[in-house]
C-alpha cells in the first residue's frame, strides 16, 4: 500500500520529536559547569560580635569570589544565580591582623546542594584584615531643613532619636568625623513630620566623608518636627486721650510689633490683637520709653521668643499756655429775687493743647462760669467750681481745676449793704 505524502511528513516529525526526547533523557543527567563571577561575600557579626571584642574589619569587607559550579544540565535552566549568597562568619575572630575566613554557599531555593559541586576555587576562604576598634559616641546630629511649612503653620523644635550618634572603626577614620547630618524636607508641611532618614558624615571643614570603614548601630536617624497652627498677632497700646491731648500729636513705635502664636486654631482665630496696656497721653511731656510684658492668652504658645515690648513715645505738639481771664458769669442758678455777684476780679488759667491751637486763643475768648449748683438755695459768700468756656469750643484741655468766689444776696440785703457802704464812704 502506498503511503501518502502527508502521512510521510507526519512520521518524519514524530521521529524527530522522539529522537530529541531520547537525547534529552540521555543527556539531562550529564554534568556541566556554570561560571559565576564577582559574587559578593556577606560578612556576619561584623557589627556585633566583632565590635564587642574591640575589633573592626579594616580591609576585605568588599571581597568577591568567582565560582565555577558543576551541576546536572537540567538544573542550569532553573538555577537563579541572583539568589545565591556567600556568607563568612566573623564570630570566631579573636585577634587583629590579616586572616583567612571560610565562607559558606547558600544556594537558591529549590536547588539541591547534593547535586552541585564546587569546581573552583578549591579553598573556600577570603582574606580580611582586622584591626583595633576606635569608638566615638557623641557625634552631633544636625538637621538640614529644606523648604518651608504651609502658610498659617509654624515649625516646632526638631528632635532626633538618638540625640547623638555612636560610630566606630579605625581611629584615623573616626577622628575625622565632626558631625552627622540628615536632610528633612518640610515643604508645605501642615502636620507633624516623623521620618526615618539616612545620615551623612562630615569633617570639621564641612566636607563629606565617604568611607565604608566607619560603622554605626543604624544607617538611619529618626527625625521628628512638630508642625502646628500659627498666626501672627499684632501688639497694640491703648492711648487715653483728653481734651487738647490727642494721639495724632504724638510719635510712637513699638520695638516688637507682633508675635506668632500657636495652639488651637479656633482659639487663635478669636485673638485679633494683644493689648499691652494703657498710656495716659496727658502724662507724656517729652520723650518716654515704657516696657510692657506681653500677655499671652492661656492655652496658646508664643513662638516668637520675646516676652516684652518697649513703647517709645514722643510728644510732638502738645504744650501749655497761660491766660488771665477777666470775663465771668455764673450757671445753674434760678433767680428768685436773689442777686449773684462774682467777687473774683481775675483768674489765671493754664490751657493745654496743640501749639497751633493755643496760639489762636486770646484772653478775650475765654469766660469763666461759676457753677452754683451746690449753693443754688443759699445766701452769702462762697467759693465754687469754675467752668472754663472758650469761644468756638476749640480742642483744648485744662490740667488744673479752678474756683471763683461769689456772693449771693436778696435785694434788701443788697440795698442795706449799699447804704452801709455809702455811710462809710461819707
Amino acid at each position: 500500500m502506498q503511503i501518502s505524502n502527508v502521512r510521510r511528513a507526519l512520521y518524519i516529525v514524530i521521529s524527530i520529536l522522539v529522537s530529541f526526547a531520547l537525547w534529552y533523557y540521555v543527556n539531562s543527567e550529564s554534568s556541566v559547569d556554570l561560571t559565576l563571577e564577582d559574587i559578593p561575600v556577606e560578612f556576619l557579626n561584623a557589627e556585633t560580635a566583632l565590635a564587642n571584642k574591640g575589633f573592626v574589619l579594616i580591609d576585605g569587607g568588599d571581597a568577591t569570589v568567582d565560582l565555577v559550579l558543576t551541576m546536572p544540565r537540567s538544573m542550569v535552566l532553573q538555577f537563579d544565580s541572583a539568589r545565591l549568597h556567600l556568607y563568612a562568619n566573623l564570630i570566631s575572630v579573636n585577634s587583629t591582623g590579616t586572616q583567612s575566613i571560610s565562607y559558606s554557599i547558600a544556594y537558591p531555593p529549590g536547588v539541591s546542594p547534593n547535586q552541585i559541586s564546587v569546581k573552583s576555587p578549591t579553598v573556600q576562604t577570603v582574606s580580611v584584615r582586622v584591626g583595633d576598634l576606635f569608638r566615638k559616641n557623641d557625634i552631633e546630629i544636625r538637621v538640614n531643613l529644606v523648604g518651608n511649612v504651609a502658610d498659617g503653620y509654624a515649625a516646632g523644635r526638631v528632635k532626633t532619636l538618638p540625640g547623638t550618634l555612636e560610630i566606630w572603626g579605625q581611629q584615623s577614620d573616626v577622628t575625622r568625623v565632626s558631625y552627622a547630618q540628615v536632610t528633612l524636607n518640610i515643604a508645605n508641611a501642615s502636620a507633624t513630620i516623623n521620618e526615618q532618614l539616612p545620615f551623612e558624615l562630615y569633617d570639621e571643614n564641612d566636607q563629606l566623608i565617604e568611607s565604608s570603614s566607619i560603622h554605626s548601630a543604624s544607617d538611619t536617624v529618626q527625625v521628628t518636627m512638630p508642625v502646628i497652627s500659627a498666626t501672627e498677632v499684632p501688639l497694640v497700646v491703648n492711648f487715653i486721650e483728653e481734651p487738647g491731648v490727642r494721639e495724632d500729636s504724638f510719635d510712637y513705635y513699638l520695638d516688637v510689633s507682633s508675635v506668632t502664636l500657636s495652639g488651637d486654631a479656633d482659639q487663635i482665630a478669636e485673638v485679633r490683637e494683644i493689648v499691652l496696656g494703657e498710656v495716659g497721653l496727658s502724662e507724656i511731656e517729652d520723650r518716654q520709653s515704657i516696657t510692657f510684658d506681653i500677655p499671652i492668652p492661656e492655652g496658646l504658645t508664643n513662638l516668637s521668643g520675646v516676652s516684652t515690648a518697649t513703647l517709645t513715645i514722643t510728644n510732638r505738639a502738645v504744650t501749655t499756655a497761660s491766660r488771665t481771664v477777666t470775663d465771668f458769669d455764673y450757671a445753674n442758678f434760678v433767680e428768685d429775687e436773689r442777686i449773684v455777684e462774682v467777687v473774683t476780679s481775675s483768674l489765671n488759667i493754664v490751657l493745654r493743647g496743640a501749639r497751633e491751637t493755643l496760639e489762636e486763643i486770646s484772653a478775650e475768648d475765654i469766660t469763666a462760669l461759676a457753677d452754683l449748683t451746690d449753693v443754688a438755695n443759699a445766701s452769702g459768700t462762697y467759693t465754687v467750681p469754675a467752668d472754663i468756656r472758650i469761644a468756638g469750643d476749640p480742642d483744648v484741655g485744662f490740667p488744673e481745676t479752678y474756683q471763683l468766689t461769689v456772693r449771693i444776696s436778696t435785694p434788701a440785703e443788697e440795698a442795706l449793704e449799699t447804704e452801709e457802704t455809702g455811710d462809710r464812704e461819707a
